[in-house]
């Protein structure tokens, strides 16, 4: 009987311990994986596209451009050290020819409450596509989810639990730890989204840099094996994490987002994929 007390007593303290353990790591992750301090400039509730699309009196901030109605949104989720407002830059472009494109920021960054957390990145990013379908108009299927470097995550757990009518995947992980571990290590695991592609139906565009030093490149490649079809992948030689636009030149950039786009709003099937 005693033994069997001390058994049960050694079990529950075990039992705690994993439990201060996966709090404690659950912190450090977040603290590792977020940094809203990095975004650099900053900007208001007058700059151009600003929108409050929270509820309950929490402030969620997005920025909106082009059309208020279009035959196709581009709803963004950004990068790190990046806000709502300087994610967008690139794809002002679009906006222009005809396209509406949407960027929220997530817990914590912009002018977003909160602390970020995955699951924050998560409940935002599903405030903005509601908001695009409810006020905005648009059908699921007339959205293309765009998300780069560790917007991988939200978009493409969007794209697996929502209808829409594309996902576009910038420089993205396999989940978040694995981009220093390669393996999982932790109880948790953030972001998986090894495990989200698989539940995702609609055409998959992944765009990589061979040099990239923050997510090796082989991430982005094993997501497109993962992937089931429609999909494309576009490696881009010599290019890094940051300057993957810049290497690959912002018109081609642009013009494959913009064909992809396209060609999901058409329901063809992609072109082979691209060397």
């Amino acid at each position: 009987m005693k033994r069997g007390k001390v058994v049960k007593s050694v079990l529950r303290i075990l039992a705690c311990v994993a439990v201060v353990a996966l709090i404690v790591g659950t912190g450090c992750v977040n603290s590792l994986m977020f940094h809203p301090e990095a975004c650099k400039g900053g900007y208001g509730e007058s700059t151009e596209g600003y929108v409050d699309i929270g509820t309950n009196g929490v402030k969620i901030a997005a920025i909106v451009l082009g059309p208020e109605h279009s035959k196709k949104a581009i709803l963004r989720c950004h990068g790190n050290a990046e806000d709502a407002a300087n994610s967008l830059f690139a794809l002002r472009y679009l906006a222009r020819r005809g396209f509406t494109v949407a960027c929220v920021d997530y817990p914590g960054y912009g002018l977003s409450d909160g602390t970020p957390d995955e699951e924050g990145c998560y409940r935002n990013v599903h405030r903005l596509y509601d908001w695009l379908v409810e006020t905005r108009g648009f059908k699921p299927e007339d959205i293309i989810v765009d998300g780069f470097s560790i917007g991988s995550g939200p978009a493409t757990e969007l794209a697996a639990t929502k209808p829409v009518g594309g996902l576009v995947l910038e420089a993205p992980f396999l989940s978040a730890p694995r981009v220093v571990t390669r393996i999982r290590v932790l109880p948790i695991d953030p972001f998986p989204n090894l495990k989200m592609i698989k539940d995702v139906k609609c055409p998959v565009l992944i765009i990589h840099g061979t040099d990239d030093s923050v997510i090796p490149h082989g991430h982005g490649k094993e997501l497109f094996e993962l992937a089931n079809e429609p999909k494309r992948f576009i490696p881009v030689e010599g290019a890094n994490h940051d300057d993957l636009v810049f290497t690959m030149g912002e018109e081609r950039y642009l013009k494959a987002i913009e064909e992809f786009a396209r060609e999901a709003q058409q329901a063809k099937p992609l072109k082979e994929t691209m060397r």
